[in-house]
């Protein structure tokens, strides 16, 4: 069912459904969308950007939000949009880690180094540039190389310190000073060392994707940079907390981590047809 109101504008969902670490995509066509912010079904602030004469929103659901049915509503003087939406549940791993002490008090135990991460985190995931940069399908950080999961996207990790955390990326395994590459095209936001995640990388893919690289040996990018997809970014290394030569890996949708394997080998939809709602 398509939902038309004044007349004219027209809201269709990718889905009416999403995995926890998973999102989905809302769809505007014939109406003026410049500005306007609304609540989605999650109670964050969400806005929408514009591609080839249509809006669009992404809303991410975090691997921790209850699966259930959720109401969601965009609304204005001009327009009311309502329909319900089901997060799916999906069973995360468990992790026991054991990291060395002098790495833990130097990372996760020193709260400055926590705080700081905190900040810089809580400002970088608001960033938004409304244009898409992305180019074509999404492509895996490190190539061709051969490498293993460790951590999987969502595993509810305990260290041997006693803190937990849901694993907001993939941890994937490999030599270090194996090379990583952009998984799309887009600007480098950040490109310098955190306490928590070493040298790191992030790059703003458009209208509010961006991926994240923690770890890193050595850095091959700046800040400001605009990198092509597949094109050199950096090292693989184990600054930071790290237990061995990895690349953490996470994507950001509108400043929530998703699970990285919904991008891989496709791109954000942006092309899809009517559903139904109930």
């Amino acid at each position: 069912m398509s939902y038309i109101f004044a007349g004219i504008t027209l809201f269709k969902l990718s889905s009416q459904s999403a995995e926890q670490g998973g999102y989905l995509t809302i769809k505007a066509e014939n109406v003026d969308l410049s500005g306007f912010v609304f609540k989605d079904f999650l109670g964050n602030d969400r806005r929408f950007f514009e591609n080839e004469g249509a809006w669009y929103c992404f809303i991410p659901v975090k691997p921790d939000v209850d699966a259930g049915y959720y109401p969601l509503k965009i609304s204005s003087d001009d327009f009311e949009f309502r329909t319900t939406v089901t997060v799916l549940d999906k069973k995360f791993k468990k992790q026991y880690l054991v990291v060395e002490q002098a790495t833990l008090d130097a990372t996760l135990e020193d709260a400055a180094v926590r705080e700081a991460f905190a900040a810089f985190f809580e400002e970088k995931r608001h960033y938004f540039s409304e244009t898409p940069l992305w180019n074509g399908e999404f492509v895996m950080p490190l190539g061709d190389s051969w490498y293993k999961e460790t951590t999987s996207f969502g595993t509810f990790r305990t260290f041997s310190s006693g803190r937990t955390e849901w694993h907001d990326a993939i941890d994937m395994a490999v030599g270090g000073g194996t090379p990583i590459y952009a998984t799309n095209s887009g600007k480098v936001i950040f490109a310098g060392w955190l306490g928590l995640t070493g040298n790191t990388i992030i790059v703003d893919h458009g209208a509010g994707v961006m991926s994240w690289h923690y770890h890193l040996y050595k850095l091959k990018v700046s800040e400001g940079d605009f990198v092509e997809k597949d094109s050199l970014i950096g090292l693989v290394g184990t600054t930071g907390l790290s237990t061995g030569n990895h690349l953490h890996f996470g994507i950001t949708v509108g400043g929530v981590f998703v699970d990285p394997n919904h991008f891989f080998g496709t791109e954000p939809n942006l092309d899809f047809g009517e559903v139904s709602a109930e």
